[in-house]
């Protein structure tokens, strides 16, 4: 009995450590290589090449909101679908490390040898 119990015990401590929440995150140190990182994965999620991202993107929030291009109209004015919303992104932290995730979907990308840190260390 006190080994199952002692079994159980180490066996919710090892899946404890495994399964950490994920944790909002900012960057630690923006670069031109976790702009490029974070350009291509929201390309890679919205499937398209043409993406206009803030160099500050997950600096000041983590939160990355990407509004839809408008299309034009025949005047050359936009048109907006009322319908459709803006896609999001959020940056984690996790044990493996800092992640981005698209809201609508639910996939998620890590970033490669960047560093960030807990949102709410501000």
């Amino acid at each position: 009995m006190i080994r199952l119990l002692f079994t159980v015990t180490h066996l919710t401590l090892l899946m404890g450590c495994q399964l950490q929440a994920q944790q909002p995150a900012l960057l630690a140190e923006p670069s031109k290589d976790s702009y490029s990182q974070i350009r291509l994965i929201v390309e890679d999620a919205l499937d398209t090449k043409s993406v206009l991202i803030s160099q500050s993107a997950f600096t000041q929030s983590s939160l990355l909101i990407i509004q839809r291009q408008p299309t034009q109209a025949f005047n050359g004015l936009p048109l907006f679908t009322e319908t459709e919303l803006p896609n999001l992104f959020m940056l984690l932290k996790d044990s493996n490390g800092c992640l981005i995730r698209h809201k609508q979907s639910q996939k998620q990308w890590y970033l490669r040898e960047i560093d960030c840190k807990d949102a709410e260390e501000l």
